[in-house]
């Protein structure tokens, strides 16, 4: 291992020698999830006309000091031409929500601040409320014609899909999506499907770094697993840094006789960026990374994996993927005191509580995975900390 350095230089380190993700043409009903590549401009304006935003009668305003009742001279229905109101004083148009404000007009009095005389006619019941521009939707009044609505780097939900449609785009640019491995290590692993014997466990940590990552719209295309044999370890490796852009491995980078990965890696001809963070849990993780290949080395106990997939491997593959800002992260404030460490770094798992109110929740150890499921997510105590109080505030990082 080599010297350890802070959680900061590991992510600065990270983000600076990813691999480029190339962009593709995405058809628009394919592109829920994906991180926006182009910027989408507005196509003409927002409104694209003055919408009606009630049903009632479209008037002239200064009519209203004229006369006593108007006459209905037509109706305007959403998705219909424009229409007009007559020359005449007191002339109305019976308007419906969405449709184009007739030429003339520049209030809507809804229904119920009107009272209907006869089948044309009707007078206001509520003159005081009523004012000139009343529910009139002006046309370029949110967007003009030409301005940025999507900057490239946000990720494509329901609003943004909804925005580029409106806008015409029946395709977009995005990022592609990378082709990501995730390898267990470790010959006292078996798999889900069989009864271990007393001297093994079930592979979990590969499921786990899989289920996180689809629920960010990533997906591993390969589940594998290491034995620990340096030329089997070898083997299979090469053939995943030539097929991956990713790889995600779970266990087999300490300071084991056994722990071939980092000696394999360096065979491989990728460049060890660090081997060693001053955090707990997950001190011996490491970065190796050539121009078409990444290599997250994450340390093989459940919470080791599970922390530094969530703070260091899927935000640096996002970023690599060209999203400009991660999730809108929720502050938090501790009901009771955590412990801290003066050279190191802890991730610390906490209980969400309403009222944005955190409880600590940590785990017996990095290999307590069912304690994990006590706590919601995790807060960075910064290091040099050597008691974080009740009361103190701290980002908060949930769990996927």
């Amino acid at each position: 291992m080599n010297p350890l350095i802070s959680n900061g230089e590991a992510l600065d380190r990270i983000l600076a020698h990813l691999p480029a993700i190339p962009k593709i043409h995405c058809p628009l009903t394919k592109c829920a999830g994906r991180i926006l590549a182009e910027d989408i401009c507005a196509d003409r304006p927002f409104p694209p006309f003055d919408r009606a935003m009630m049903d009632g009668y479209a008037i002239r305003y200064d009519d209203i000091a004229e006369i006593d009742q108007f006459e209905i001279g037509g109706e305007a229905l959403a998705g219909h031409p424009q229409t007009g109101l007559h020359a005449e004083i007191g002339s109305a148009i019976e308007v419906m929500t969405g449709a184009v404000v007739p030429n003339g007009a520049d209030c809507i009095v809804p229904y119920e601040a009107t009272e209907r005389i006869g089948d044309t006619h009707f007078r206001l019941t509520d003159l005081e409320d009523t004012a000139k521009g009343d529910c009139i939707h002006p046309c370029g009044s949110d967007h003009k014609a030409g301005q940025t609505l999507l900057r490239a780097g946000c990720v494509l939900g329901s609003r943004e899909i909804a925005v580029a449609a409106t806008c015409g785009y029946t395709d977009l640019s995005v990022s592609k999506l990378p082709c990501i491995a995730i390898a267990s290590t470790g010959d006292e692993l078996v798999p889900v499907t069989a009864t271990p014997a007393a001297h093994q466990i079930r592979r979990s940590n590969d499921l786990a770094i899989d289920t996180a990552l689809a629920r960010r719209q990533l997906h591993a295309q390969e589940r594998t697993h290491l034995p620990d044999d340096a030329d089997a370890c070898l083997a299979h490796l090469r053939e995943l840094v030539a097929n991956n852009t990713f790889i995600l491995i779970s266990g087999g980078i300490s300071m084991g006789k056994k722990d071939f990965i980092p000696e394999t890696l360096n065979q491989l001809g990728l460049h060890c960026y660090f081997h060693g963070v001053a955090q707990r849990p997950g001190k011996p993780m490491g970065f190796w990374a050539n121009d078409s290949c990444a290599v997250f080395a994450l340390p093989g106990n459940p919470l080791s994996t599970l922390t530094c997939l969530h703070h260091y491997a899927i935000p640096a593959i996002e970023h690599a993927m060209g999203r400009k800002q991660g999730p809108r992260q929720q502050t938090v404030e501790l009901t009771a005191p955590a412990i801290g460490r003066e050279k190191i770094c802890v991730f610390l798992p906490v209980q969400l509580l309403p009222d944005n109110q955190a409880k600590p929740s940590p785990a017996r150890n990095s290999g307590d995975l069912s304690g994990i499921l006590e706590s919601d997510g995790y807060i960075l105590i910064p290091a040099g900390t050597s008691t974080a109080e009740t009361g103190a505030r701290f980002a908060f990082h949930p769990w996927l």
